[in-house]
C-alpha cells in the first residue's frame, strides 16, 4: 500500500497482571515511536484498548507520514515477578 496517514487506530489487546509495569509503543516505517502505554494502571489486570489521535493525541504526529514499509508494536515489562502476553494487535490506518 502507498499513501499518507490520515487517520490511525491501534488495538492493543494484552494479558498482565500488573499493567504499570508496561510500556507500549509504536514505530512507524519513518522511525518515529510514538508510546501508547507508559507504566500506568498501577496493579490493574490487562491492556485491551483502540487508541485514535482523539483518545491519545500523541499520535496527530503520525498524520501525513508514508505508510510504506514495516510498522512494529514494542511491548516492555519493565520489572520482574508478573508475566504477560501479547495476545493480539491491529492496525487501521486511513489514507
Amino acid at each position: 500500500a502507498q499513501g499518507q496517514v490520515k487517520d490511525i487506530r491501534v488495538g492493543v489487546n494484552i494479558s498482565h497482571t500488573y499493567i504499570q509495569d508496561l510500556t507500549v509503543t509504536l514505530g512507524t516505517p519513518a522511525g518515529t515511536r510514538v508510546i501508547l502505554h507508559n507504566r500506568t494502571g498501577g496493579s490493574a489486570d490487562d491492556i485491551r484498548q483502540d487508541y485514535t489521535p482523539a483518545t491519545h493525541p500523541p499520535l496527530d504526529r503520525l498524520l501525513n507520514e508514508v505508510i510504506t514499509g514495516d510498522w512494529t508494536l514494542i511491548v516492555t515489562d519493565q520489572a520482574g515477578l508478573d508475566v504477560g502476553k501479547l495476545n493480539q494487535w491491529t492496525l487501521d490506518i486511513q489514507v
